[in-house]
């Protein structure tokens, strides 16, 4: 399992239980896809999650980056636990608080915030490319998953999940990183900068911090959007009135 693949299932699976039907299947199926990489993923006791999981048991094949007794690749890959912190959110705000699987989802994301505020940059306000390696000279902040935490995080604020004197200024710097790193052209539209795009489970820390920038990486702009969208929402509606 890839980390950012639990989003790309669960999102369909939620939407489609929620628009289409057989939500009982689509929910506890999402539920139980979020929750397996949750026991399996976490790195150490941390409440963050690393990019992959190998399952051995299929012959020859063999992932270098999985560690040979867990299985687990090495490290937290902002980006990818962006998407994470995504679905998250979304199947909070989608499964019924009733459904049996709700609190599993609820702990998870409670853990994860608070280990996102713990780990959140305090100059830039944004999170690093391997979130927990902060110490770490080479490290550097990257846009998208700092826009997905800040998404998720202030989501979790208008669900009620979080407390807002808690976490706002948590929103708050998110949001500060994620707008100095995009710039208007001379074009007049904006470009995104010091993001990654199609970053594949990478063997080791230093592959992560090397692996090449992309100007616009659809990545970022999805974050981007979803982050400044949800920060800037009650401005937005009071100004369209």
């Amino acid at each position: 399992m890839w980390i950012d693949g639990v989003f790309m299932g669960q999102m369909f699976l939620l939407r489609y239980g929620r628009s289409i039907g057989e939500r009982n299947y689509a929910y506890d199926e999402a539920i139980r896809q979020i929750v397996a990489y949750a026991q399996r993923g976490e790195q150490g006791n941390s409440g963050l999650y690393v990019h992959g999981i190998y399952e051995p048991g299929h012959g020859d094949r063999e992932c270098k980056w999985a560690d040979p007794q867990t299985g687990k690749s090495s490290e937290v890959w902002g980006e990818g636990l962006g998407w994470y912190a995504l679905i998250l959110v979304e199947a909070l705000e989608t499964i019924p608080t009733k459904n049996k699987g709700y609190n599993q989802l609820k702990d998870i994301y409670l853990r994860l915030a608070a280990a996102l505020k713990k780990h959140q940059d305090p100059k830039t306000g944004g999170w690093y490319q391997v979130v927990d390696r902060g110490d770490k000279e080479d490290n550097w902040i990257e846009t998208s998953g700092s826009a997905m935490f800040t998404y998720a995080i202030q989501q979790g604020i208008n669900l009620g999940i979080l407390a807002k004197k808690e976490y706002e200024q948590v929103v708050a710097d998110g949001y500060t990183s994620i707008t100095n790193h995009a710039k208007v052209n001379n074009r007049g539209l904006v470009d995104i900068y010091e993001a990654c795009d199609g970053v594949g489970v990478q063997e080791n820390y230093a592959k992560y911090i090397n692996y090449k920038t992309s100007l616009n990486a659809k990545e970022a702009f999805v974050g981007f959007v979803w982050a400044t969208e949800i920060v800037e929402r009650t401005t937005l509606s009071t100004s369209a009135r």
